[in-house]
């Protein structure tokens, strides 16, 4: 099995928290997307094949949810993974059509 189908596998599979301060409209999620989003564009620049660059793009946030996980009054958050999920896939879009290896302009990614 591929990498990429792993993370994305662990980033689907992962438990939804149950924690109140873990809201969908929080600007944690936005902040998740955000960071996502970039490493999605800068992913898809490096890597032809998309979904190695998503896969790539979810490292940093399986480790850093893998990380809060450890830390005492924390877990592991599914939404978290979910916005860093959603950041990704549209990052690599973005990267794949706007963003070219040579500059900015439209590459067709279909």
């Amino acid at each position: 099995m591929k990498p990429s189908t792993v993370l994305l596998a662990l980033s689907l599979a992962a438990p939804v928290s149950s924690v109140a301060a873990d809201d969908w409209g929080g600007p944690d999620k936005t902040k998740h997307f955000a960071v996502s989003a970039v490493l999605g564009t800068l992913s898809a620049m490096h890597y032809e094949n998309k979904w190695r660059a998503f896969g790539v793009a979810l490292i940093p946030g399986l480790l850093k949810e893998l990380y809060d996980s450890g830390q005492p009054g924390n877990h592991f958050s599914g939404k978290d993974m979910t916005a860093n999920a959603l950041g990704a896939a549209v990052g690599v879009q973005i990267g794949h059509w706007i963003v070219t290896r040579d500059g900015i302009g439209y590459q067709a990614a279909f």
